[in-house]
């Protein structure tokens, strides 16, 4: 049964009620045998075989505890509650009802509304004990739920024994997406249908692109006139054949999210640039959610990974910048572009990044793959330069600026 496991059973240990017992029985020996009183070396030895007897008697507790953990999501959305169950039953027998304490990890990924440890009931016949957990998700990542374990005692509180349960399991907190504005929205919309009318005219020879051949593609298409003169083959794709399509390049270089020219309270607590950094994420993660509705496909690509994911999906993008991380030696995302070219994306590319000059707007609008549209989301407005080369170029602009700036 998934998230069930027979742990090894952990050496005992003393308390420290079971330490003090064993340091008056060794007294009481050591005592016995320097004043020759038998009376105090049998006292003491029956001392420390009451300890013994204890550690067998939690051991023997500990063994048949079987333990399963329920969790009905292992993909959750940053700031949602987080909820999982952990499912205790003893088998013990000839012990018959044992008290366990139950224990269950969260990472500090997590903020727990409740408690992680709960005093329960087990034995054979009885049905499982349960110890739910409910936390909020406050930071996306992969945080690790777990260990589960238990500890016995024996019935004199002398000796305990920690058993692990259920092993750790890796929950995937996606960032939270926000709704973005009506002129936002209008933006985005007016992006796409733009392109979806570009690809979703023609048919005809007249209005079909050339792009270089792959396995697989039909030899009809082949265009043998262009794939004579260019020096390999070319096939015919119609823009018809080729549904609108968006993809999303986050920029992950920490000077883009420094100095974002907002006010100094603001400046002064996010001198890294990982707050902004992270409304960034956010926004990249709302924008996927209106291209995804859209677009046939959008993927997510950063400066880390090139290739998009083969799922093509929302929530693969959103799995995706759960991962993304800032960088100082990330490369520009102007240097990123071609390589999306070479991946054969088209459609739409949206940049997200914290903020945009003159010159990278020059560099981005050079390398954009010649199919794809360009939109820029940026945190900070683009200056009077760089928006006019972009507006000349055809890329739309988007900007949802962070709590603490001005547009």
């Amino acid at each position: 049964m998934p998230g069930t496991r027979r742990g090894r059973v952990a050496l005992p240990r003393p308390t420290s009620r079971g330490w003090t017992t064993v340091a008056v029985g060794i007294g009481l020996v050591g005592a016995g045998l320097v004043a020759t009183t038998s009376l105090a070396v049998t006292a003491g030895l029956l001392v420390l075989v009451l300890v013994v007897l204890g550690a067998v008697v939690a051991m023997v507790a500990a063994g048949p505890i079987r333990a399963t953990r329920q969790v009905p999501r292992t993909t959750i959305e940053a700031g949602a509650v987080f909820r999982a169950t952990l499912l205790v039953e003893g088998r013990q027998r000839a012990l018959g009802v044992v008290r366990v304490l139950v224990r269950d990890r969260l990472d500090d990924h997590f903020a727990s509304a409740g408690d992680l440890e709960a005093l329960v009931d087990v034995g054979s016949g009885r049905p499982p004990a349960r110890l739910t957990v409910e936390a909020i998700a406050a930071r996306r990542g992969r945080p690790r739920l777990g260990p589960g374990t238990v500890r016995v005692a024996d019935p004199f509180g002398l000796v305990h024994v920690d058993r692990v349960v259920v092993a750790a399991q890796e929950i995937v907190v996606v960032p939270r997406t926000t709704v973005l504005g009506a002129i936002e929205t209008g933006v985005l919309s007016g992006a796409v249908s733009a392109e979806a009318g570009r690809t979703g005219q023609g048919g005809s020879a007249d209005d079909s692109e050339l792009r270089p051949y792959r396995p697989g593609d039909p030899i009809r298409r082949v265009h043998w006139g262009q794939s004579a003169k260019r020096g390999e083959l070319h096939v015919r794709q119609t823009a018809q054949a080729q549904p609108p399509e968006a993809t999303v390049l986050l920029d992950v270089r920490r000077a883009s999210y420094q100095e974002l020219g907002r006010d100094p309270f603001a400046e002064l607590s996010d001198m890294a640039g990982d707050a902004a950094f992270e409304h960034a994420v956010v926004v990249a993660a709302s924008v996927a959610r209106v291209l995804a509705a859209r677009t046939s496909r959008v993927a997510l690509v950063t400066a880390d990974d090139v290739q998009p994911s083969p799922a093509g999906d929302l929530a693969s993008v959103l799995v995706g910048l759960a991962d993304v991380t800032l960088r100082s030696d990330a490369r520009p995302v102007a240097e990123v572009l071609p390589e999306v070219r070479a991946v054969d994306v088209h459609g739409m590319t949206a940049v997200v990044t914290g903020q945009c000059t003159a010159e990278q707007a020059s560099e981005l609008v050079a390398r954009t793959p010649a199919a794809s549209r360009g939109l820029l989301v940026a945190i900070t407005p683009p200056d009077a330069a760089a928006r006019g080369v972009l507006d000349r170029a055809g890329w739309r602009i988007l900007v949802v600026p962070v709590g603490g700036s001005a547009r």
